[in-house]
């Protein structure tokens, strides 16, 4: 039996990985902005709401955890988010997870900050990646990036809107976190955005966004367009407005504002705020197959991870992003069953139950 094999649950990953790692990446990886409150929020929000099963199915039909979103059916409501560098856990870095992601029928969203360059990752797991955009240095370059990105093969462009500013990470600056020699930004120097040795911090500058930048964005591409970092119903309005094609209820995974709303606490007002066929997609504090549940029944039409992925990247490559998501897949599927359904599109409000309210008051 693989080593891997005897972790059981995504904290079991977690407590290895954290064991394992170099202390300053675990810090960073594990770390948000200010006292990492906001990290903290974001899977607490889970254990305040609960699952009513139903227990009397409809009958013998067989269990399917498909979803489509966007085109794409995935095996379940799961996508891999965007993360920056992977080489910081793992040589194979985005190689391995695109790959374990496509291995498993689902999807990877790459950084613009990719360890290795778009083109190699796309050929690693061709058609099942979506590229996620970080706006640098000027529209120029931007619109070099967008074209790069459709060349590449990119089956959609995820906007990030909400890290345009640097965050106060304290929990990393106390680490003594350096970015280590052997991680690069290959998507970048292939675009010359950067030159030289990267920054110690990882971070490059951008562009502060607008509705106006993105706009111009949704006219600069063909493909696909999502929002990422979206809290607020009425931005998930005006971004639909100017042509997005979904929308990623997140908060950057804790990482830019400490205090910041729980990303699942956004989700139902979001969702409520934008036509049924538009699709919500939720990032940020997903660590089990019922968590994913909870998601789904409050209106997700999918869910994005990021940490637990690195978890399995860093303690075993592909096979250990592959861990990951069986693990994922087998409690999710045994959620459904439990509920008392045996599709995805069965599972709605009526089986949560939440101690509080899950939209803002005022929902501007």
């Amino acid at each position: 039996m693989n080593e891997l094999d005897s972790l059981l649950s995504l904290a079991d990953f977690e407590q290895r990985w954290m064991a394992e790692a170099d202390p300053p990446i675990a810090q960073y990886v594990a770390g948000g902005a200010g006292s990492d409150g906001a990290v903290a929020a974001n899977t607490a929000a889970f254990d305040e709401v609960w699952l009513q099963p139903r227990g009397l199915h409809d009958g013998p039909d067989a269990l399917d955890t498909s979803v489509t979103v966007l085109g794409h059916t995935l095996t379940m409501p799961l996508l891999l988010a965007p993360t920056s560098p992977q080489r910081l856990v793992h040589p194979d870095a985005e190689l391995a997870t695109a790959r374990a992601a496509a291995g498993h029928g689902l999807l990877s969203l790459v950084s613009t900050d990719s360890h290795y360059p778009y083109a190699e990752i796309t050929q690693a797991a061709p058609g099942r990646t979506w590229f996620q955009l970080f706006a640098y240095r000027s529209r120029r370059d931007v619109e070099a990036t967008l074209e790069y990105a459709e060349t590449c093969g990119a089956s959609a462009i995820v906007v990030t809107v909400d890290a345009s500013f640097a965050a106060r990470r304290l929990t990393t600056r106390r680490a003594g976190y350096r970015l280590p020699e052997t991680v690069d930004y290959g998507t970048l120097r292939t675009l010359g955005i950067l030159q030289g040795a990267p920054p110690a911090g990882g971070r490059h500058d951008k562009l502060p966004l607008t509705f106006a930048d993105l706009e111009w964005i949704r006219g600069r591409t063909r493909l696909p367009l999502l929002v990422k970092g979206v809290l607020r119903p009425h931005d998930a309005k005006r971004c639909l407005e100017l042509g997005t094609d979904a929308t990623i209820v997140s908060n950057h995974g804790g990482r830019q504002l400490d205090g910041v709303v729980p990303a699942l606490f956004a989700l139902r007002a979001v969702v409520e705020s934008v036509p049924e066929d538009h699709p919500v997609l939720l990032d940020g504090g997903v660590r089990s197959g019922t968590d994913l549940a909870k998601a789904i029944a409050l209106g997700a039409r999918a869910v994005c991870i990021g940490r637990p992925y690195l978890w399995g990247l860093g303690l075993g490559g592909r096979h250990g992003v592959e861990r990951v998501l069986d693990i994922l897949h087998a409690e999710f599927s045994d959620a459904l069953l439990q509920l008392g359904i045996t599709t995805v599109d069965q599972l709605d409000e009526t089986f949560v139950t939440a101690a509080r309210r899950l939209a803002p008051v005022a929902a501007g």
